[in-house]
């Protein structure tokens, strides 16, 4: 993306540098310069405005090629301000604490029970993190929130989080960004993870259910109503279920639930969950049944978009997803097996296990680097910007 020298797009220039800082980084001025098509004035009075907050900083000299002068190099400053994330997957509640750069401070996990009121237990657990770290919720630049109920449907679920949205904001006094765990881990793959260079590609997160986020020219597509991304309601077998006679679904061949209902135990957490993964012999089977539906899944994808890649994740293990990606190969031909690539087709993120809560703290960050990210976001009604918020917001 290009910037504007014109003095009314200030805004558009802050985010453009502060993207290339954030994802580009260690990054000279002169290298922004070439990359954003910007003046030399206006990036240093973006950059100036950005170190006057401390949200990027200068480190190490880099030597000029020819016989200009070296260049200091430019990093986001990780402890410039923290992000919260809060993910609520039917019965289970997680919330974390991190640096700027998605990297981990604490978290923390719980079930939630019939009686509980999500707000409250959230409420409790993110100032019991605040005070482990000697930290106040002034020091927070935003909080990540994604939630994914699987008795609620479409409309339902967007109500449902947009409402808690609003009032985890009121409550918590700090901006609140919303997305799908899918969308939310394609934003820490484009910030700091295997998509910093990549202009387009596909995040699969097999979760309870299979879900997916298209990133095109670096954007995540919401789709009509901020609701996108059910890649395992696609049918993939022409076999009927007994008792609706629908068609089969990707969720109902990969997707964690049913893992769990070849397990036995159709409601137990993720984290009981992976107790029981690994050499389980019902693993095999479910990797027999999921494996083709996948495939299908990835064909689909490759046909409809060809994007530069897939990436795939979920609420797995690296040991399942090492097993489920070697059962996906190989590939269904189709077209984007053809020309040169750069990716190979289908990459596997790395540190899978954390990745969810991860994406989710992303979303404060990512949201602030364009006027488009910036619709996924609410802000307390009664609570002032702090000056970092103010700038970046």
């Amino acid at each position: 993306m290009k910037g504007s020298n014109a003095k009314q797009n200030k805004s558009i220039n802050l985010r453009l540098v502060l993207a290339q800082i954030v994802t580009q980084g260690p990054i000279s001025r002169v290298e922004i310069a070439r990359n954003t098509q910007l003046t030399k004035q206006t990036i240093t009075n973006m950059v100036e405005e950005l170190l006057s907050v401390q949200l990027v900083e200068e480190t190490g000299i880099k030597k000029s090629e020819g016989a200009g002068k070296p260049s200091k190099m430019l990093v986001l400053n990780k402890r410039a301000a923290y992000t919260l994330a809060v993910r609520i997957v039917d019965s289970e509640l997680e919330v974390g604490l991190f640096y700027l750069n998605g990297e981990l401070l604490n978290r923390l996990h719980t079930r939630l029970d019939t009686n509980d009121t999500p707000l409250d237990k959230v409420k409790y657990l993110i100032d019991t993190l605040l005070t482990v770290a000697n930290l106040t919720v002034s020091q927070v630049l935003g909080c990540g929130l994604s939630v994914q109920l699987s008795h609620l449907k479409g409309v339902e679920i967007f109500a449902h989080n947009r409402q808690l949205q609003q009032q985890l904001a009121d409550t918590l006094a700090v901006p609140v960004a919303l997305e799908t765990t899918a969308s939310a881990c394609a934003s820490f793959q484009m910030l700091f993870g295997e998509a910093r260079l990549l202009d387009s590609f596909v995040y699969v997160h097999l979760g309870n259910q299979v879900e997916s986020a298209v990133v095109y020219d670096r954007r995540i597509l919401l789709g009509q109503n901020g609701l996108t991304g059910a890649l395992g309601d696609l049918f993939v077998t022409p076999e009927t279920d007994d008792d609706t006679a629908e068609l089969g679904r990707l969720n109902d061949f990969a997707s964690l639930n049913a893992l769990k209902q070849h397990l036995g135990r159709p409601g137990c957490s993720t984290e009981e969950l992976h107790h029981q993964l690994q050499e389980h012999p019902v693993i095999d089977r479910w990797l027999e049944q999921a494996a083709e539906p996948m495939r299908i899944a990835i064909h689909s994808i490759e046909s409809l978009l060809n994007t530069q890649t897939i990436i795939l994740g979920g609420d797995i293990n690296d040991w399942l997803l090492d097993k489920l990606t070697s059962e996906l190969r190989p590939f269904i031909p189709s077209i984007a097996q053809f020309g040169e690539r750069q990716v190979v087709r289908l990459v596997k993120t790395p540190d899978v296990a954390n990745i969810a809560l991860k994406g989710v703290a992303t979303l404060p960050l990512h949201s602030a680097l364009s006027a488009k990210n910036m619709q996924t976001l609410y802000f307390p009604a009664l609570c002032p910007p702090s000056e970092l918020q103010e700038l970046v917001y």
